[in-house]
């Protein structure tokens, strides 16, 4: 149960244009909430104390999840990261991104939180963000003045803070349509898998036989916002990359580890992650190596596989 929240108006909207007019109104002095898994424990520190808390839960448009050859795999803000854990559309089409949902705490809060909740949060440790991010997902940000898109690549601005607008609601993730021959897992290394990853990775692989057209690694919790590991993707791009390339696969490990910006704090010490981000990057690329040809299973570096 949580106490001690600080005074504020409440009220419930049905549609975004009541949302965004309710937003601008308040001019920066309001904030949206769905599942309430960050911003009531936000409130509850003080890390947050909005004069206006605004229920978005009932806007039913924001909950889907669709997909079509032309535009690719869309998901409304408000879905929850359940769904997208439980999808089989997601898991057959865009498996790095259920796999990334199936880790994310427990599963009480997988039912309550929300996608747009997840990233709007702006965690550097967010589950979802990295694999969004190789995928080259957009966001799509709704206000007074219309809507706008942004490459989630480019929406996260520093620790809780991202580029969304006092008057603006994230209402759509749009993920493109990956090439054949894509590929994709996604670590995390936590003492449980329910917890908040001491360090994560999201690596997708674009392979032509085996050579690797394409390659995307985006890290979380080892800086201010998720990050792409570009040095470490050069290496690997255009190569042929092959259980026999031991040496190539360790040196772009190195290089991501190296890319990294790790701090000091309760859950692991700076020099901790970057070994860790080594060791995952680098079991990431040999799992898509040997399973270049299927799916590859919700699993986690330190876990069990999950039975759901």
């Amino acid at each position: 149960m949580l106490l001690n929240l600080p005074e504020f108006e409440y009220v419930s909207c049905e549609t975004v244009e009541e949302a965004c007019s309710l937003l601008s109104t308040y001019n920066g002095d309001a904030r949206v909430f769905a599942g309430g898994t960050d911003m009531l424990v936000k409130m509850k520190h003080r890390r947050a104390t909005p004069r206006k808390l605004i229920n978005i839960k009932k806007i039913k448009s924001l909950d889907y999840i669709d997909y079509d050859e032309a535009d690719g795999l869309r998901i409304g803000a408000l879905t929850t990261i359940d769904s997208l854990a439980r999808s089989t559309l997601v898991m057959r089409q865009f498996p790095i991104l259920g796999q990334a949902a199936g880790v994310l705490g427990t599963p009480h809060v997988r039912n309550l939180a929300t996608l747009g909740g997840n990233l709007c949060n702006a965690s550097p440790a967010a589950e979802c963000a990295p694999a969004l991010i190789t995928m080259g997902a957009e966001a799509t940000l709704s206000g007074p003045e219309g809507r706008r898109t942004v490459p989630l690549e480019e929406f996260f601005t520093g620790p809780g803070r991202s580029v969304v607008r006092s008057d603006e609601l994230l209402t759509e993730i749009r993920v493109p349509r990956q090439p054949a021959g894509t590929v994709g897992v996604h670590l995390k290394h936590g003492s449980r898998r329910v917890d908040v990853a001491v360090a994560g990775a999201s690596v997708l692989m674009t392979f032509d036989g085996e050579q690797c057209k394409d390659i995307k690694i985006a890290l979380s919790s080892v800086g201010p916002t998720p990050l792409r590991a570009k040095e470490a993707e050069s290496i690997l791009k255009g190569e042929t990359v092959n259980e026999e390339k031991r040496e190539l696969i360790d040196r772009a490990a190195r290089t991501a580890s190296a890319e990294s910006r790790p701090i000091d704090d309760l859950r692991g010490r700076a020099g901790e992650r970057r070994d860790i981000i080594e060791s995952l990057v680098k079991e990431a690329i040999n799992r898509l190596i040997s399973g270049r040809k299927k799916i590859i299973s919700l699993d986690t570096f330190v876990g069990k596989k999950s039975r759901n």
